[in-house]
């Protein structure tokens, strides 16, 4: 049975017989372009990232995909009858301020399915925290334009699009940020490129090359750019005989703390980490030389290895893990003082909230069954209510997202940044 089959279950709905396979509509979509001419594109880990099936509009399925994690890139490889034509990287470097132009698919299943340009300047030439792997940049991104490239008014490759600042970040700075994005630079690409044996094409700008117009490097550039889309993988589920906007947990099941709980000290109180184990995504978590995620890796810390935590410093733990010591963000410790179930399974987080009144409000409100937990940093998390394996959790996560049941950002979390659950059965 599928995982969202157990979750509708869990609402004690009746089911009915109509059987809906998530998996013939995609999940997401980006952009990629060409970078030679015998198929290969690039565009961004991220929007190829757990797809069962990736399929380039117009061209075709995807045959191979590589990809570079850490720095958000990955390459694929199309069957193309025509040449491709491939973007030109530019080696000169970059200048603050100058015009870009950013081609790509954002709002595909909203605005016009076509491709898409728009106009900016390079505003900085390093990314948060001074990250020289990425240029700031004014050009417009929306969803969609992930992976698509930006290109200097000669039409060469300066970067490729990448991030914006999240929603969630300027509500923990409290400060609205307007049309801050970020793009990789195509040097880090081309890096990428030199490690899979994927050849690109680079000039250096001549001082007096021909600055075109905007329609004229439209013409230029959009032939070499494609829309990706993302398939998840195939879940096929009952379908209950009432509408999904209907589905919810029933009244009965639900028990909300009371209001002495709330304002209790112990239901919300974050014990104090003393100790744990390692525990990251990737099976090995970096010991930091400093509390910041740019900062010098001093050691390297297998899965299970036993952590003594030093000091809470922000989000960073001070630990020594054998004979290194270091910093771990927090949520790479799986800490004992913590109270979640032990094992590998997976949360999928849909929302968090500096308080649980605001955690118990959108749950009541939700269509599928939630649960709120303390997390470790003192955010409210409210999740999905049961726990998945991984594989699980990201099909269950990417149908939901499919049916706008959660948000598009929803994630897959381990359970160790989670303290203990604080609402609702």
């Amino acid at each position: 049975m599928s995982v969202i089959c157990r979750l509708i279950i869990a609402t004690g709905l009746s089911m009915g017989g109509v059987s809906i396979c998530f998996a013939d509509d995609p999940s997401s979509s980006g952009t990629g372009f060409a970078v030679t001419t015998n198929g290969w594109l690039l565009t961004n880990a991220h929007v190829v990232k757990g797809c069962s099936r990736v399929e380039v509009k117009g061209k075709g399925d995807a045959t191979d995909t590589r990809v570079d994690e850490i720095n958000d890139l990955a390459v694929i490889k199309i069957s193309s009858q025509d040449p491709l034509k491939p973007l030109v990287f530019r080696k000169s470097p970059t200048r603050l301020g100058e015009d870009i132009v950013a081609i790509g698919f954002p709002l595909a299943t909203l605005l016009a399915d076509s491709v898409k340009v728009t106009t900016g300047n390079v505003n900085a030439l390093a990314g948060i925290r001074n990250d020289t792997r990425y240029i700031q940049i004014s050009t417009p991104i929306q969803p969609g334009n992930s992976g698509g490239p930006v290109v200097d008014r000669n039409g060469f490759l300066l970067g490729i699009t990448s991030a914006t600042l999240s929603k969630q970040t300027a509500d923990e700075i409290g400060i609205t940020a307007q049309n801050v994005n970020f793009a990789i630079r195509a040097s880090v690409a081309e890096l990428f490129m030199q490690s899979q044996s994927v050849v690109d094409q680079s000039v250096e700008k001549a001082e007096n090359a021909s600055v075109l117009a905007t329609a004229d490097l439209a013409d230029q550039v959009t032939p070499s750019v494609f829309q990706i889309l993302c398939y998840p993988p195939k879940v096929v589920v009952t379908q209950p005989d009432s509408a999904y906007a209907r589905i919810q947990p029933p009244s009965s099941s639900v028990n909300l703390p009371s209001d002495a709980v709330i304002g209790g000290d112990a239901a919300l109180e974050v014990p104090k980490a003393r100790t744990g184990i390692v525990r990251h995504p990737n099976g090995v978590a970096p010991i930091k030389a400093a509390a910041n995620g740019d900062a010098k890796t001093v050691a390297q810390a297998p899965n299970g290895s036993p952590v003594e935590v030093l000091e809470l410093r922000d989000d960073w733990y001070r630990v020594l893990v054998g004979g290194s010591s270091g910093y771990m963000h927090y949520s790479w410790v799986r800490v004992n003082q913590f109270e979640e179930p032990a094992g590998d399974g997976r949360f999928v987080q849909v929302k968090s909230f500096r308080a649980l009144d605001e955690a118990r409000s959108f749950i009541r409100g939700a269509r599928i069954p939630l649960s709120a937990h303390l997390a470790a940093n003192g955010w409210i998390a409210v999740t999905l209510h049961d726990v998945y394996g991984e594989q699980e959790a990201k099909d269950l996560s990417n149908a939901l997202k499919t049916h706008g049941l959660i948000a598009k950002d929803a994630m897959v979390t381990y359970g160790n940044t989670y303290v203990r659950k604080v609402c609702c059965d």
